[in-house]
């Protein structure tokens, strides 16, 4: 297990520079060699290559773990595992997997626009997009009438407790967040006296939503509000005005969504030239009785 471990992690990781064909572990005619660990140490953060480099028990590991795989693998062939047809599509399908994400890697390396000025256009053009709406923070008390909620009572039990509730808090003899401990049954909120966070108008159920966007005044508290979970009393914390971010605060994240965009619409472009190109078609009438037959085998399998 730790040596699967430790190769799903090296297919995760860099190439290391060597010196290719050094033999780093023999036997029975097999070799490993050091450009099977570099095709191990891809394509990931250098940091945690390093880490692997730098952990000589690591690296011997990883040296059995490529060494049996091989032995196994030779193993397979001379069993005629490898003939089958099926097989050979498989290794086949690999193969022109890894060639596909080269040429992919060949296509997205070819110049890219400046995006800066056209970024400067959307964000100009859309205020809205890259304002932070109107936000609010509050806390509440829930006497339940749903069963989805470990506690819960039938609407009448339920108005009565509230009731109960609102007038202890109108007399000013418990604060609301005492309250909060003594009566709500919402589990979730509970741990944080009642707290909701921070959340934007529509997050809400519409009259939980309404009761909120009527209070103004940071320790505002509502009326009773019910809703499909019980009844409230709702406690206003903070209420924050709409906030436009800077260019300069969104501008990386536009370039890199108009880069990315670009890029693959440059794929389907390149795509769609090819299938073009090669008159690419596809037998609609096969495809068919493949689907019906896959049905079928999925049938008899039942």
């Amino acid at each position: 297990m730790k040596f699967c471990l430790l190769l799903t992690m090296a297919l995760c990781l860099s190439p290391v520079a060597s010196l290719a064909g050094e033999t780093l572990m023999f036997g029975g005619g097999i070799e490993v060699k050091d450009v099977d660990l570099d095709a191990l140490l891809l394509s990931g953060p250098e940091d945690a290559r390093s880490k692997v480099v730098a952990d000589h028990n690591q690296l011997l590991k990883l040296l059995r773990q490529i060494y049996l795989i091989r032995a196994l693998s030779e193993e397979a062939e001379k069993n005629g595992l490898g003939d089958s047809e099926l097989f050979q599509a498989k290794l086949r399908r690999q193969r022109e997997k890894l060639l596909y994400l080269e040429r992919l890697k060949q296509i997205d390396a070819e110049p890219i626009p400046d995006f800066e000025q056209a970024a400067r256009e959307q964000y100009e053009g859309n205020p809205e997009a890259y304002t932070i709406p109107e936000r609010f923070e509050a806390k509440h008390i829930l006497i339940s009438t749903t069963d989805r909620l470990p506690k819960h009572h039938p609407k009448e039990e339920a108005l009565e407790i509230i009731k109960k509730v609102k007038e202890e808090l109108d007399s000013g003899q418990s604060s609301f967040e005492d309250l909060v401990m003594v009566y709500s049954e919402d589990t979730v909120t509970l741990k944080n006296q009642g707290s909701l966070g921070v959340f934007k108008r529509g997050s809400m159920v519409e009259s939980f939503d309404e009761a909120v966007v009527a209070m103004h005044k940071p320790g505002e508290i509502s009326d009773i509000v019910e809703t499909k979970f019980g009844y409230h009393i709702i406690k206003l914390v903070n209420r924050y005005s709409p906030k436009k971010l800077s260019f300069e605060q969104v501008k990386d994240k536009i370039i890199e969504t108009m880069k990315s965009d670009y890029i693959q619409n440059r794929r389907d472009d390149y795509f769609d030239g090819l299938l073009k190109k090669n008159k690419a078609g596809i037998y609609e009438d096969k495809v068919e009785a493949y689907a019906q037959k896959q049905k079928q085998k999925q049938q008899s399998a039942e």
